[in-house]
């Protein structure tokens, strides 16, 4: 059975918060009142630019946009998603977010895939999981995974991802969690990865991902990481 939280009077629970140049951010859980404006952001700032979203053109397929939406509302329901938020002049905006969930042993990716384009980025997450079993590496029974980190446009370069990320570790702590995993697809977003802590353990270039089939370039020699991060 999927994992479910179990929600106390502490939710939405706040993981992380500082103050910078007249803003204040809070990075929190993902209260259901905001799972509307998360999706818009998701499908607006991560579909265009995350490397396997915007090589697979999934934007403009509306049926694979459909499908990817009922996936991230399905993982909302898991309670575990990491939102940030900046407030300034009074004025409180959801500027970030990661869209996480527990991977538990024994569990198969399974999500539902219809859509040409999403099935051509799904197909990239099942053939790498079968290369290396992240929880059997870690020597766990579970761990916290993720199926999108994104910034809003406009508030990139201030390392928001990087604070996001790093915020999984006390969310993982209140949950009895040891460990995450995650496939990153792009440069920052790995580099952000490497700042918090996280550790490569496969590679795989869009080439291969060409070679094996998949429609992607055949001349693209960037990297996707599948990358984890273990907790005391």
């Amino acid at each position: 059975m999927p994992f479910m939280r179990h929600l106390d009077a502490s939710f939405p629970h706040v993981w992380d918060r500082w103050e910078a140049n007249g803003t204040k951010w809070t990075i929190q859980d993902l209260p259901p009142s905001d799972e509307d404006e998360a999706l818009d952001i998701l499908l607006k700032h991560l579909c265009p630019d995350e490397v396997l979203c915007a090589l697979s053109d999934i934007i403009n397929d509306p049926v694979s946009v459909q499908c990817i939406s009922k996936v991230w509302r399905y993982y909302f329901q898991q309670r575990t998603t990491l939102a940030c938020y900046a407030e300034s002049a009074g004025e409180r905006k959801l500027v970030a977010l990661n869209v996480c969930a527990v991977k538990e042993k024994g569990e198969e990716l399974s999500m539902e895939v219809v859509g040409k384009k999403w099935e051509n980025v799904y197909k990239v997450l099942e053939y790498m999981e079968s290369k290396v079993d992240c929880l059997e590496y870690m020597g766990l029974d579970k761990a916290l995974t993720a199926l999108g980190l994104v910034v809003r446009k406009e508030y990139r370069g201030a390392k928001l991802g990087a604070r996001v990320l790093a915020a999984r570790e006390p969310l993982c702590q209140h949950l009895g969690i040891k460990g995450t995993l995650t496939i990153f697809t792009g440069i920052a977003s790995q580099k952000s990865a490497v700042s918090c802590g996280f550790t490569s353990v496969l590679e795989v270039s869009i080439r291969e991902l060409a070679e094996i089939g998949l429609d992607y370039p055949k001349d693209d020699n960037r990297l996707i990481k599948l990358m984890v991060k273990k907790y005391e």
